[in-house]
């Protein structure tokens, strides 16, 4: 009965926030911005890892597109057209990878009511994670790294250095080219947040922003 209850609440935890309607300041006009997608379909869509509580991949899900509306991808391609509003050419930008895990495997193995409710990741904060008032870890990553997990699930792990409080995080990853400069980040960032902000998005928010800091 226990382990069907934490079945049960883990599909609320995945998609309760599903379609979150965002306010974007002019959006409409980076709409002129070339974006060419090419992650891979699996991107795009949820996934729960495993219901299994013995499973390692317990409490692991991927967070495809209808999360947010604008999706995080219409977010992105008006980011950077922000970033380049000045010059006289838009950029023209492709997405390799976009794709957001979502990992709440210790909140659910203390039964949900005991787990943690939020708390810092990490000790190393990177000043893009503060631009959305969220205490996080962003870093440079490539495309052989992100290929080496033999698991898909992996990607959404942890170390004890980075999260030694075991808070539950967003891990995003996102590689793009703007103009044919090419650069891939990853960043992990608590999924409670104080005054009830809609994680996800700012999860979101904190991998676009880290990202366009490389350029």
């Amino acid at each position: 009965m226990r382990v069907l209850f934490l079945a049960f609440v883990s599909l609320i935890v995945i998609g309760c926030a599903a379609n979150t309607k965002v306010e974007v300041p002019n959006i409409e006009k980076s709409s002129s911005l070339e974006l060419v997608d090419l992650r891979p379909q699996s991107e795009k869509v949820d996934k729960t890892f495993s219901f299994a509580i013995t499973s390692e991949a317990y409490g692991i899900y991927r967070r495809g597109d209808r999360h947010l509306n604008p999706s995080m991808v219409r977010i992105f391609q008006h980011r950077v057209f922000e970033k380049f509003a000045e010059i006289e050419e838009v950029p023209a930008v492709k997405l390799h990878h976009f794709v957001a895990y979502q990992n709440i495997k210790s909140e659910l193995r203390r039964g949900v009511t005991g787990g943690l409710i939020g708390g810092v990741v990490g000790a190393g904060i990177v000043s893009g994670t503060q631009k959305y008032g969220i205490d996080g870890l962003a870093s440079i990553t490539t495309t052989e790294d992100f290929n080496a997990f033999e698991k898909e699930y992996k990607r959404a792990l942890y170390t004890e250095e980075e999260n030694p409080g075991k808070v539950s995080v967003f891990n995003v990853y996102l590689e793009a080219e703007i103009d044919g400069k090419r650069a891939f980040i990853k960043t992990m960032t608590p999924i409670r947040l104080p005054g009830h902000k809609n994680s996800f998005l700012a999860a979101v928010e904190t991998a676009i922003a880290y990202f366009l800091d490389q350029y």
